[in-house]
């Protein structure tokens, strides 16, 4: 019986360590528009309405977040919106050369994000 107890333990341990490792990985720390300046070659001007626009944001996406009175799809489609709100007033501060870029670092965010699902799919599989 003591054996069971003990077996059953470190299943629940090893459950709430794993957990907490994934929120971990999901959690992205934010990224500074000082990281972009360099590779955007952002003048100052546009950096402080980047940063405006990110503050004028950030209300809308926390509520967004906070509101646990919608379904998962009518929260996506809110932050949808807002993301549409920030592409548009991105247009309006970026040249065509800095939204291609900006483009292009978002697409190797995503296959980075992507490759470390595969990896983390793979390490379940194999182990």
């Amino acid at each position: 019986m003591r054996k069971l107890a003990l077996i059953i333990g470190l299943l629940v341990a090893g459950n709430v360590l794993f957990a907490q490792e994934e929120k971990a990985e999901k959690e992205r720390p934010p990224v500074k528009i000082e990281e972009y300046k360099e590779r955007l070659k952002l003048t100052e001007s546009q950096i402080e309405e980047l940063k405006k626009l990110r503050e004028s944001l950030k209300p809308e996406l926390e509520a967004i977040r906070k509101d646990n009175s919608k379904s998962r799809s009518e929260m996506m489609k809110a932050r949808a919106e807002v993301m549409k709100k920030q592409e548009d007033r991105l247009s309006e501060i970026l040249d065509d050369k800095q939204q291609t870029e900006l483009k292009e670092i978002h697409r190797e965010i995503r296959d980075n994000v992507r490759e470390k699902r595969k990896r983390k799919r793979d390490r379940r599989r194999d182990g």
